[in-house]
This record gives C-alpha cells, sequence and structure tokens, in this order.
C-alpha cells in the first residue's frame, strides 16, 4: 500500500483511567485538550504558562496542570502523547523520548510524525463519531463532522418534541396565559422590516465550549443595506442553548417594533414555533410529560419575552449548505466557541 494514502482505522478506545500527556498550551494544543478531557480522568498539560481556559479546567479538576519545561520523565507510563509546543526542536525531542519508550505520539506540525491523527468530533450522551482524513483534508473531515453533528441534533430535537400539547379546546395555548411572560402587545403596523440569520455551536456537545452567531440586515428607505454581526463563545454549554441564544441576541437588538424574517438551521428553534411545540410546554407548565421537564426553560422565556414587540416568520435553512448568511453565522459562532474570550452559560433560575 502506498504509504502516502493509507488508511487508519477507526478504533473506539476506552482513555478514562489512561495517563494523557499534552506538552504545550497553544491554540492547536488547546483543540487537542478540548477533544480528550471528556474522554479521560488523567489529562496532564505540560507548559511554563496556561491560559484562563485551561486553568479553570484544572481548577475544576478536569486536568492536571504541570507549569514548567518538558521533561523525559513526563511521558512515563503515558498512554498516548501529544507534541503540541511552538517549538519545533521541543516537538521532536518530545517525538524521539517517545518512540523509545513505544509511547503513541502525535506532533502538531509534522504529520510524518503521529502515530495516530485526531479526529474531528460529533458526539452527544450515546453516540460518539470521528472524522479524520490522516491530514489530507481537513475541511473535508470538519463538513462531514458537521453533517453528523446536525443529524445528532435533530435527534435530539425530536426527543425534546416529544408529546406536544395543546390546549384542553384542541386550539394552541395563548402565551399570555403564563404570568411571568411580560409580552409588549404586538404591533399592527411594524416600522421596519429586518432579516435575522442565528446559528449556534457547541465542541463536544453538551459539555464543551461553544458559540453563537448572528447576522442582522436592514434596508433603509434608501436601498442602502446596513448589516451588523453579533458573536459570543461560552466555557461550557449545548448546541441547542447556543441556538437559543444566537435567536435571543439578534431580537434584543432591535429597538422598536419590526417585521422579522428570522432564518435558523435548528429544527429545535424553528419548530418549537412553527409547529406549536411552544403552546404545548405552557400548557403543561413547561413539562414534556409527568416526569421530564423542558430543556433550557430560561432561554425559552427570554426569546418569547424578546419576540413579543415584533412580527417573526420563523424560517428554517438546511445547514452547511451553501447559504450566505448560514455560513456566516456558522463561522462566527465555531469562532466565538474556539476563541479566548469565552464566559459562564448561567442557567437562571425559573
Amino acid at each position: 500500500m502506498d504509504k502516502k494514502n493509507k488508511k487508519y482505522f477507526p478504533i473506539f478506545v476506552d482513555l478514562m483511567d489512561r495517563k494523557i500527556v499534552v506538552v504545550g498550551a497553544g491554540t492547536i494544543a488547546k483543540r487537542r485538550i478540548r477533544a480528550l478531557v471528556d474522554f479521560t480522568a488523567h489529562l496532564f498539560v505540560i507548559a511554563p504558562e496556561v491560559n484562563p481556559e485551561l486553568r479553570e479546567l484544572g481548577t475544576a479538576g478536569r486536568l492536571t496542570i504541570v507549569r514548567r519545561k518538558y521533561v523525559k520523565e513526563d511521558i512515563c507510563d503515558a498512554s498516548l502523547v501529544i507534541a503540541a509546543t511552538n517549538d519545533n526542536r521541543l516537538n521532536q525531542e518530545i517525538y524521539a523520548d517517545c518512540k523509545e519508550a513505544g509511547v503513541p505520539v502525535n506532533v502538531c506540525n509534522d504529520k510524518t510524525r503521529c502515530d495516530f491523527y485526531f479526529p474531528v468530533l460529533a458526539y452527544d450522551d450515546t453516540i460518539v463519531a470521528g472524522v479524520s482524513s490522516a491530514g489530507r483534508d481537513a475541511a473535508g473531515s470538519k463538513r462531514t463532522a458537521n453533517m453528523i453533528r446536525q443529524m445528532l441534533q435533530e435527534r435530539e430535537e425530536s426527543a425534546e418534541a416529544a408529546e406536544p400539547a395543546t390546549g384542553q379546546s384542541g386550539s394552541p395555548a395563548r402565551y399570555d396565559d403564563v404570568p411571568e411572560l411580560v409580552k409588549a402587545e404586538m404591533p399592527q403596523k411594524p416600522n421596519s422590516k429586518v432579516f435575522i440569520y442565528t446559528d449556534g455551536a457547541a465542541r463536544g456537545n453538551p459539555d464543551g465550549p461553544g458559540g453563537y452567531g448572528v447576522v442582522l440586515q436592514y434596508t433603509d428607505a434608501a436601498g442602502e443595506l446596513h448589516e451588523r454581526e453579533f458573536s459570543q463563545g461560552y466555557v461550557k454549554t449545548t448546541n441547542n442553548r447556543m441556538e437559543l441564544m444566537a435567536a435571543i441576541i439578534g431580537l434584543e437588538a432591535l429597538k422598536r417594533p419590526c417585521e422579522v424574517e428570522l432564518y435558523s438551521d435548528s429544527q429545535y428553534l424553528i419548530k418549537a414555533f412553527n409547529e406549536h411545540w411552544l403552546d404545548g410546554w405552557i400548557k403543561k407548565n413547561w413539562m414534556r410529560n409527568k416526569t421530564d421537564p423542558v430543556k433550557n426553560v430560561d432561554l425559552w422565556k427570554r426569546l418569547l419575552a424578546a419576540a413579543g414587540p415584533h412580527r417573526i416568520t420563523w424560517n428554517w435553512v438546511k445547514g452547511h449548505d451553501g447559504h450566505p448568511e448560514n455560513e456566516r453565522c456558522d463561522q462566527l459562532a465555531t469562532g466565538a466557541a474556539d476563541g479566548e474570550d469565552l464566559i459562564e452559560d448561567i442557567v437562571q433560575s425559573i
């Protein structure tokens, strides 16, 4: 077989009780750490300086930080080693030490010195999928993983929507039947028409970092297009919460009642309005059935309050299908999730 085009067999390995060592704490190292942190209880990060995000994971007991330069003894008893420093000589030294010790190693900036490759992950509570091109087509791997994430999201959305209900008369329940939802009176003649495009992303859904992206467009009376973008990353969140936050931020940015065309690739968001899932949840006091509460109630209530003053058409678009604004929102959301300025996603008590 041609070594250049050889295939790597995907094996799912239990790493929970195995020692994994990452040397380095830069951008690539953080990606590797984010991919590993949910899969092992013995993750060691060796680096003289560590950013706040990794320090927070260390404080939470999800990894062990050793703040000093690498020494050969660091790989002792390791099952996997990732050399991810910005020093090529040090990475080669780590590689040589691992080959001598018989420890599988991945050198981040040299695919010829990788005993294994990191897949692009897509997973939830029950399913884990990994996509890899062995370093030959990173963009293709990412697109494929995004499609799998979309499938997992749709599966979660279908479960979340179980047993939607209507009012006793068979007609949809009114949102203002719920006292704590304070909604402005729907305007008869909205002042302006705006287009809001939204997307959410999560790395390692449901326990990894995530972010939202929003593109807001308005054309004034003179025909001039005005556009604003919003994004924010979170330390730990879920894809569905980011989809809701994107819609919330877009609507909360409006300063007066508007006619809104909102576009999202989240069926969880769009079907909740168009198929009256919300009606059933509200009628059941935010319960899916007798035992299971609706998830993300804090954000649903905030979204309903933000939507109140506006006339909104909720539009679904297929994700990762070339829609320009949807693709831009995806870039904003994933860029925020992978960025440095991550904040806490605090679930509000209702």
